[in-house]
């Protein structure tokens, strides 16, 4: 009878010791603006041991056996995720903080701002391809001086050189050269005509959020220049949350970057500020005596301020400048031991100055107004032992627009004033190449929504040049999305460009007997059109597929054309000049771009095929346009668990037609890049051109003209660095005066339990 009574009170005991065990979790989405995940649910595997989370994630497991015992906690649309827990716990009562990764694709959740309608990128009868924050970030940290790489890894843009020693580039698009695509900063145009070249290298990508890409006609809204296509480049906005962040990197190459990026927002008032700096030694990959990598010294600065004025008011007001010092050339010239033979340097002394206004104001159910300007300042001068060029540039852009949205209506209607005005330097070239252009435009641009599948979008601007006169270009685009998984759209539209000097040509033969632009020659005028087909398959637990086929054409009417001829009057070495004139024929670029991308967990792979066709006919004799590579490949792989990040991109380009008719080489470039993100630190590291792949590896680029004192060079078609590697770190200060809310609900709940 004892025994009995011993084993009842034991088995009392066991029973009563195990319902005090108990497990306490709060439950949030992965990533940094992780949320409570109300409703989600914890259950003890093998057992009937279940609870819900409340509006704070808080839930609460009880009577849980002695043990090791695996707890699965799942939401509908994240992947679930065990734990083990050993019962009885040594920290019983502690809250443990679970995050779930959620299996829903976010690029789509982006609102695109280019369009001027607000709306997420998957509505838009217009194709908008987003580069979202966090893709931004990490790209950036590839090259965290300027935006080439950013906008690089985009299907159908390529970052091509213009100078065998200075390194400035240029962007092409969809087979394109960068004068007929027009880049934008928050709406505002950036860089055009003669800081082109320049401009791209000189933008830092430490403050942008996004990067929206209109691939085919877009000059609606922006103007002419917009033929190919519009890359605008999207600020990050101040918040409550501030910002501090402040970044380090170093090149193998001997190049140094040191930023700061600073924003916050206090009740009615907002402030962001952007300072850079980079060093960059010269160095001399091919051992041919000459810079392939230039020297140079840059910095830039940009305050921005933003005002609350009233609950319908907003006020951005802001600057930029940038100051540039860039010189390459003869290598014993760079380390004063210049010869009579290494004597040559080609030294670009930049300034840029721009302002920025902006003013909203929101109408609520009657609209929003919006009136914004810009001031570009750009100064240039460039130096060669036997020629210089040098003058400064003064661009503005100002507008008023009105948006209106009513059910199924929403339309903008504006009207825009530019002007851009160039005058060459007093010492510069015999024959002066100034220009003075101003633009007023009309626009309107309606989008009907004829149901949540079908959207038409209009468009018309009329144009009027002070020289050229009237310009109307019309554009139209249609989205229909056939059922969950197929969308298509097409858009058509017209463009036009202004002419001018500062044309690819004009660069390589750094503006030495370039003529002035007659008085006989016209805009160039273009008809060109996008059709895009988009199949998203449904998520299969947790694996995201999409697949997109973009038909793209643009046909040139009278393109302006480089045209050679000898100087007879000449008595030096450079007797050749360079002409632009509308040519008797046009240029044609079209092609196809097909892209796979696949998503799963951490894991994502994209491979996007581009196939160019860029010819022109002129005077009847058809060709092949000059440094258009035919077949593209892009292979973009990326993995990130937690807060680390590692990834793979590798590019592949058939072989090009250069000027002269030779035929330069495939090319292949691969690269790595890695980063881990600690709270208050981010770690990046990248590997550039790792198969070592150069231009001069195949053919000299400098050519003796007659001796290398007055050299001439070939065509840029590859790269001409070798592997490069980079090292460097982003130091979030701004994390160490702010708590997430999900941090303060985590604190609160656990002094509660306390």
């Amino acid at each position: 009878m004892k025994q009995l009574l011993s084993i009842l009170v034991s088995l009392f005991l066991i029973q009563n010791l195990s319902a005090q065990n108990s497990f306490r979790a709060v439950v949030k989405s992965d990533g940094e603006e992780s949320e409570f995940l109300a409703g989600a649910t914890a259950h003890v595997v093998d057992t009937t041991i279940a609870a819900m989370a409340d509006s704070n994630g808080f839930i609460l497991l009880q009577n849980i056996p002695n043990g090791e015992q695996t707890i699965e906690f799942s939401i509908l649309g994240y992947f679930k995720k065990r734990i083990k827990v050993h019962f009885p716990q040594a920290a019983n009562g502690a809250v443990v903080e679970i995050k779930l990764q959620t299996q829903a694709e976010e690029i789509d959740e982006v609102i695109v701002t280019s369009t001027r309608n607000y709306q997420k990128a998957e509505y838009l009868p217009t194709r908008v391809e987003v580069v979202a924050e966090d893709e931004v970030e990490e790209r950036s940290h590839d090259k965290p001086s300027d935006v080439s790489h950013v906008v690089r890894e985009q299907p159908g843009v390529q970052v091509q050189r213009t100078s065998a020693t200075a390194g400035t580039m240029s962007i092409r698009l969809q087979g394109l050269n960068s004068r007929y695509v027009q880049m934008l900063k928050d709406g505002f145009p950036l860089f055009g005509g003669f800081s082109n070249v320049i401009g791209i290298t000189q933008i830092p990508p430490l403050d942008l959020r996004q990067v929206e890409i209109i691939k085919g006609p877009s000059s609606t809204l922006y103007g002419g220049d917009a033929i190919a296509g519009v890359i605008n480049l999207i600020s990050k906005e101040p918040s409550e949350k501030p910002v501090y962040d402040v970044m380090f990197n170093g090149e193998s190459s001997f190049a140094f970057d040191g930023g700061l990026y600073a924003s916050q927002k206090i009740k009615w008032f907002a402030f962001s500020l952007t300072g850079i700096y980079r060093y960059q030694k010269e160095k001399d990959w091919s051992g041919n005596g000459f810079s392939e990598t230039p020297r140079l010294n840059r910095y830039n600065i940009a305050p921005q301020l933003f005002f609350d004025v009233s609950k319908h008011a907003k006020l951005n007001i802001g600057g930029n400048y940038t100051h540039e010092d860039r010189i390459g050339g003869a290598m014993k010239y760079l380390r004063n031991e210049a010869d009579s033979n290494y004597n040559y340097f080609e030294k670009n002394l930049s300034e840029h100055a721009s302002s920025n206004f902006k003013f909203e104001y929101d109408l609520e159910k009657n609209g929003k107004l919006t009136a914004k300007s810009s001031f570009n300042y750009f100064k240039r001068d460039l130096k060669i032992p036997y020629y210089y060029f040098a003058g400064m540039q003064l661009a503005s852009a100002s507008e008023i627009n009105y948006h209106i949205t009513r059910k199924r209506h929403d339309a903008v209607v504006g009207i825009d004033f530019r002007t851009d005005k160039f005058n060459e330097a007093n010492d510069s070239a015999a024959v002066k190449r100034s220009y003075s252009f101003y633009t007023i435009g009309l626009f309107a641009q309606y989008i009907f929504n004829f149901n949540e599948k079908s959207t038409i979008e209009g468009g018309v601007r009329m144009d009027y040049n002070n020289r050229y006169k009237v310009n109307v270009l019309p554009h139209i685009a249609f989205r229909q999305k056939w059922n969950d998984i197929f969308t298509t759209r097409l858009n058509v539209g017209m463009g036009y460009k202004l002419p001018t000097i500062f044309q690819d040509e004009s660069e390589e033969a750094r503006f030495i007997q370039v003529q002035a632009i007659a008085a006989t020659v016209k805009p160039e005028l273009s008809l060109g059109g996008t059709v895009d087909l988009k199949i998203k398959l449904p998520n299969f637990n947790g694996l995201n597929v999409t697949i997109s086929q973009l038909y793209f054409l643009t046909h040139i009417f009278r393109p302006l054309l480089a045209h050679s001829a000898v100087d007879t009057g000449c008595h030096s070495l450079d007797c050749e000049q360079i002409s632009f004139n509308n040519a008797n024929g046009y240029i044609q670029s079209g092609g196809v771009e097909t892209g796979i991308n696949f998503s799963y967990r951490g894991l994502g792979v994209s491979f996007v095929y581009t196939y160019t066709d860029n010819h022109r006919q002129v005077d009847g004799v058809k060709s092949i346009a000059p440094l258009t590579s035919k077949h593209i490949v892009s292979i973009l792989a990326g993995y990130e668990i937690k807060n680390f990040f590692i990834g793979i991109d590798a590019y592949y380009y058939s072989p090009v037609k250069l000027s002269d008719g030779r035929t330069g080489r495939q090319i292949w470039e691969l690269g790595l890049n890695v980063q881990y993100a600690f709270k208050y630190l981010i770690l990046f590291s990248n590997l550039e051109n790792i198969a070592n792949v150069r231009q001069t590896s195949y053919s000299p680029v400098v050519y003796p003209n007659p001796g290398l004192s007055h050299p001439r060079f070939s065509e840029i078609y590859a790269p001409l660095e070798g592997r490069l590697f980079n090292l460097g770190f982003k130091l979030r200060l701004g994390a160490f005066f702010n708590k997430s809310k999900t941090d303060e609900g985590v604190e609160r709940l656990k002094r509660k339990d306390d």
